[in-house]
């Protein structure tokens, strides 16, 4: 580790209580002290994920994933499994389409040994031959499982159906073939250009003192001069598309949705307020019309996600095999109903105060809290303090919301996923499908 003085070791403006901290070889260290808790948050995050791989190599970041915590030069899996348990917290990880995020919460007093222990399995992990061979078959039975549930694997499909042959639509763990064509060398290899220090975050938020952990990271993350290569996405081409795919299953399983626009969008608040008034919780449009009014549905909900340039507003029920169209019809009326400026102020306030309920309430959790601060540094690179997102959402006005969906909500690029009996017949009369 080079001993040049770390950068930007000061105080956020909009917060004394968030530091950031980028070392010299261009690790960024993002971190919110809370005193009055007894807990600690840790993240490294690696912007690696399943949209930066090649067909060929599909599922790889994920495998890469499992594959650290399969022993170290000083620790076997199970030292490493029992490595934070045994002081009551919890290791973890996961994999998503951008990042790939190796993860502690533990006692504030133990947050040094959760470091060293994330440490240690993303540099020293020994990647034997045999534990690859292992555990193939484990992410194969993996797969096997989504395959096995319907509701998991109309995402899937989905994400096919909206990204078309763009790596986005990649599932995150890979399909069959590729990951049983994955070898040591394949795994080394990626870890090598892509686990570099202008790639990886690190955050932490809870009980910590940011000089201390500055000074743990410097010594346990020698990575030294970053020779990874640089990340370079293309980004996604999208048109109107429908994709089914026949299986037996008790009801049809069916996600309608939208490419929208990435998190550092100015339309962002707008887009997370139009969600909760479509689908996001009991009191929304489509909950109240499609179950509670028409008893159509036991689950209906929309939901968004946002990439470094891109995003997604979708919409998933299930409903038995007569009922797709009139369930399809009724959620396609309510998106109509928000495009013609159907909205109350009423409406909009219940919204707002719910998404900023639910904005509030997330931030009592340090994991929460983490996960917050790494998100804001990848997709925009700057810390966004509550009193700020507050402030974002209480600005957001009828014609805001009305707007957004005129922009998003375009049935020239609405894609369309269905799974199980399920086919275009379902269509037939319904006019965003003709």
């Amino acid at each position: 580790m080079t001993n040049k003085r770390a950068k930007g070791t000061s105080p956020s403006k909009h917060s004394e209580s968030f530091k950031k901290t980028i070392l010299p070889n261009g690790l960024r260290i993002v971190a919110e002290k809370i005193p009055h808790v007894r807990s600690v948050s840790f993240g490294v995050w690696v912007d690696v994920g399943s949209r930066d791989e090649k067909l060929e190599k599909n599922g790889i970041s994920h495998f890469a994933e499992h594959m650290v915590f399969k022993g170290t030069k000083t620790r076997s899996a199970q030292q490493i499994a029992q490595s934070l348990e045994s002081v009551g917290g919890h290791l973890n990880a996961f994999t998503s389409r951008e990042q790939t995020c190796y993860y502690a919460k533990v006692l504030d007093e133990n947050l040094p040994q959760a470091v060293e222990i994330i440490a240690d399995i993303l540099r020293n992990s020994v990647l034997r031959e045999e534990d690859v061979k292992k555990e193939k078959k484990v992410i194969l039975e993996e797969i096997k499982d989504v395959a096995d549930s319907p509701a998991e694997m109309i995402h899937d499909l989905f994400a096919l159906s909206l990204w078309s042959n763009h790596s986005l639509g990649y599932p995150v763990m890979g399909r069959a073939k590729s990951v049983s064509g994955f070898s040591r060398t394949d795994l080394v290899s990626f870890m090598r250009h892509n686990y570099s220090p202008r790639r990886i975050v690190v955050a932490a938020s809870g009980n910590l003192e940011h000089q201390r952990l500055i000074r743990d990271i410097e010594t346990l993350f020698p990575f030294g001069t970053d020779r990874g290569r640089s990340l370079q996405r293309s980004s996604p081409r999208t048109a109107k598309n429908v994709r089914f795919k026949r299986k037996k299953t008790a009801q049809a399983h069916l996600c309608l949705g939208f490419p929208s626009f990435p998190f550092s969008d100015p339309g962002r608040p707008a887009l997370s307020v139009l969600n909760n008034i479509v689908g996001a919780g009991m009191s929304s449009r489509l909950f109240q019309k499609v179950r509670e009014e028409k008893s159509l549905v036991y689950t209906i909900y929309s939901y968004i996600d946002f990439y470094q340039d891109t995003g997604i507003l979708g919409i998933y029920y299930a409903t038995s095999e007569r009922q797709i169209r009139q369930a399809l019809s009724l959620v396609i009326e309510e998106l109509e109903n928000l495009k013609a400026g159907k909205l109350s102020e009423s409406e909009l306030t219940g919204a707002k105060n719910q998404l900023k309920g639910q904005l509030m309430l997330g931030l009592e959790s340090t994991s929460n809290r983490m996960h917050r601060i790494a998100k804001h540094e990848l997709l925009v690179g700057r810390f966004i303090s509550l009193d700020e997102s507050l402030n974002l959402i209480d600005g957001v006005t009828i014609e805001d919301v009305i707007a957004v969906a005129n922009r998003v909500l375009d049935q020239e690029r609405c894609c369309l996923a269905g799974l199980g009996p399920v086919n275009r017949g379902s269509l037939n009369g319904l006019s965003w499908f003709k």
